[in-house]
């Protein structure tokens, strides 16, 4: 394997004030982003990690929630190989939101890994039902987690990256292997 190391594009999208930008900020640095201001556009973060003795430079995008914003959000996640879908666990709207985005993420030709954060799961859920009920018929991921407490923030970011890094590992030894099946035909017979 390469020492060089791969890059990895996760980008968040949800509704303003689901908590996207804490989760990335607990995911960074372990800590709860108190009162952040709303994201405008998009926020752009790295973090070098190692995956399986793979360096991995993972690129988050922390997009913008508000309407307005929303024509320019595909354009971040347009490459991306992760996308978390926050919605937050006490808000039906975020949650409604949250499945209309998959729709329009679903079109994308890389086929990124889609995953639902419930985020805010320290809060009394209001959407459990609705969500696993939809999870369940659409074999989306579906994950509570919860930026003030930590809850499952480091787990769900790592076994994401690690899916992905695993499945980069498959296509790259699937195109070594025919590579060297259509090199081993030009000197038979």
């Amino acid at each position: 394997m390469s020492n060089v190391g791969r890059e990895i594009r996760l980008v968040m999208l949800g509704e303003s004030y689901v908590g996207k930008t804490s989760l990335l900020y607990r995911y960074m640095s372990n800590c709860f982003y108190e009162n952040p201001a709303s994201t405008i556009t998009a926020s752009f973060y790295k973090k070098r990690i190692v995956d399986q003795t793979i360096p991995t430079n993972i690129q988050l995008w922390d997009t913008a929630g508000q309407e307005k914003f929303q024509s320019i959000t595909p354009l971040y996640y347009k490459n991306a190989d992760i996308i978390f879908i926050v919605f937050s666990v006490d808000s039906f709207k975020s949650f409604e939101k949250a499945v209309s985005t998959i729709d329009q993420v679903r079109q994308q030709k890389n086929k990124p890994n889609i995953i639902l954060l419930g985020n805010k799961s320290d809060l009394d859920n209001k959407v459990k039902e609705q969500a696993e009920s939809f999870s369940a018929i659409t074999s989306y991921p579906l994950f509570w987690v919860s930026a003030l407490n930590g809850n499952g923030v480091q787990e769900k970011f790592n076994q994401a990256i690690n899916d992905v890094n695993r499945k980069q590992t498959e296509v790259k030894k699937t195109k070594l292997v025919k590579e060297v099946e259509k090199e081993s035909t030009k000197w038979c017979c």
